[in-house]
């Protein structure tokens, strides 16, 4: 004799099987909105001379972006993942890279709780050992973070995380994909981090190769130590060397630098933090010729959060020997020497 289910227990295995799903694939739609007003000296003025600049830009903070972030549930602890990311400049709605639409990010993988696996356009090792020990974190108002650490992501690369009881280590390598040559336009890099007890110390590589050129190609290397530490709730200090050398495809030392920061953050009581940070780039040898002006940098940023999701910052900084961010000097006004700049804006992420 056949029984009708009833119509609430119906109910509720429709909602056990819902949820159950939903527990298994998980898909996140973020973003970020940065825009800001900023005022630099020192321009290049059209005919000759120099003059003041009061533009709007993006980036203070973070890059505007928005993503999709995805997993699913494999079972024993297993999941598949995704991330997906736009770039775009906020201040006038284009893209931030015209040649791809995922500039920022495109990958999958695998992942347990100590291991991870992932395949596509990624971050390199040496833009992740060094996010949380970066005094700003690379933020575009104002932190050198281009001449420190070079190319930021890579293509067609492989990248492998281990973490475990407060040790962290990175491998990467990024595919050239050139008949001629296996090792032009690759890439490879990796470091090892200690995150525990408030230290976030690392030890970094990395290798850019350029393309293949009658038989040989570029190569940029770069080696940094870091080390960023929570003194207390309030204050975070961090301090940091990266070597690098960047060589052209004829064998010339196109550049030999050592590049230093020092940096403190300090949070008041919510919701304002405080940081300062100094930059200096020893500049051995460029194209060939010896030692070059030591560029300098120092920056003050202020973050008042309005909500979790929503912050009002601002930026001063002064360089010498080099325009803002360690931009060279021919971009600035002729017999300019340095440069200063004030970065007021918003930062939404949503």
């Amino acid at each position: 004799m056949k029984k009708a289910i009833p119509s609430r227990m119906l109910a509720m295995l429709a909602l056990t099987f819902s949820t159950y799903a939903a527990a298994q694939s998980q898909l996140t739609v973020y973003g970020i909105i940065d825009t800001n007003l900023e005022y630099l000296n020192n321009q290049a003025k059209e005919g000759g001379g120099k003059a003041n600049l009061l533009r709007m830009g993006n980036s203070g903070l973070q890059g505007p972006r928005v993503g999709f972030r995805g997993s699913e549930d494999l079972g024993n602890g297993l999941k598949a993942i995704f991330t997906l990311e736009h770039g775009f400049n906020s201040d006038t709605g284009t893209p931030a890279d015209a040649a791809r639409f995922f500039n920022r990010g495109s990958f999958m993988g695998l992942e347990t709780k100590e291991h991870r696996v992932t395949l596509g356009r990624q971050y390199t090792s040496i833009f992740d050992a060094l996010l949380f020990i970066a005094p700003l974190a690379y933020s575009g108002a104002y932190e050198p973070f281009s001449p420190l650490l070079g190319n930021l992501r890579n293509d067609n690369s492989v990248k492998y995380r281990f973490n475990m009881a407060g040790l962290q280590a990175q491998a990467h390598y990024a595919f050239g994909e050139q008949t001629s040559s296996k090792s032009a336009n690759a890439a490879y890099g990796g470091f090892v981090s200690y995150v525990q007890n408030g230290w976030n110390a690392t030890i970094v590589a990395d290798q850019q190769n350029g393309a293949d050129v009658n038989g040989a190609h570029s190569r940029a290397r770069k080696l940094a130590v870091a080390a960023a530490y929570q003194l207390n709730p309030a204050l975070r200090l961090s301090a940091g060397y990266r070597w690098g050398q960047n060589k052209s495809d004829t064998g010339v030392t196109a550049l030999r630098d050592d590049f230093w920061w020092l940096g403190a953050n300090y949070q008041f009581a919510n919701p304002f933090s405080l940081s300062v940070a100094y930059y200096q780039d020893n500049v051995k040898t460029r194209n060939g010729a010896g030692d070059q002006p030591t560029t300098r940098q120092l920056t003050v940023q202020g973050i008042y959060a309005l909500s979790k999701r929503t912050d009002l910052y601002a930026a001063a900084a002064h360089s010498r020997n080099a325009g803002l961010n360690f931009a060279a000097l021919s971009t600035l006004a002729a017999g300019s020497k340095s440069q200063s700049g004030i970065s007021l804006g918003v930062r939404h992420r949503f």
